[in-house]
Formats: C-alpha cells, structure tokens, sequence
C-alpha cells in the first residue's frame, strides 16, 4: 500500500510541476512578481521532493540532474530561465 500512496504521490507532483513549468511567465520584464517568485520556490521543492521519492521507488535507476528554473541575472533580472542543478 505504501508503495502505491508514494507512486501516486509522484505523479501528482510531476502533474503539478509540469503544470507551473509550462504555465509560469517567462518573458522578460522589470520586476519579477511575488507571485512568481513563489511558484518557481515551490517548483524547485516539489523536484526535489520528487526525486528523492524517484530514488525510493527506483533505487538502481538511472540518475540524471533535475533542470531546475532560477532567475537570469538574479532576482531583479525580470527572466526566469531553466538550468541543471547540483544541489
């Protein structure tokens, strides 16, 4: 049962990851808005959630650097952009 709770769980996160990665503003601009600083805040936690549950699941898988999405040139920049991690 709890392998299933867990693997439900990752789809769901990937669901709702996929969904801010596809939705989220990306074009450049003056100010990044509170708002999209927390969704791409919350992007990268559920990632990382989902990896270390992946690497539960599927301990002999493949490991592979998540792509996380960052701010270009820092926060002020106003562009977010995607780029891997070794966090």
């Amino acid at each position: 049962m709890s392998r299933e709770l867990l693997e439900e769980s990752v789809k769901s996160l990937m669901e709702i990851c996929n969904k801010i990665y596809t939705k989220i503003e990306r074009s450049p601009r003056k100010v990044i808005s509170e708002e999209d600083f927390e969704l791409v805040k919350t992007f990268n936690q559920l990632l990382k959630v989902n990896q270390r549950n992946l690497n539960v699941l599927y301990p002999d898988r493949e490991k592979s650097e998540p792509r996380y999405l960052s701010f270009k040139g820092g926060l002020n920049s106003g562009e977010i952009v995607e780029e891997v991690s070794n966090e």
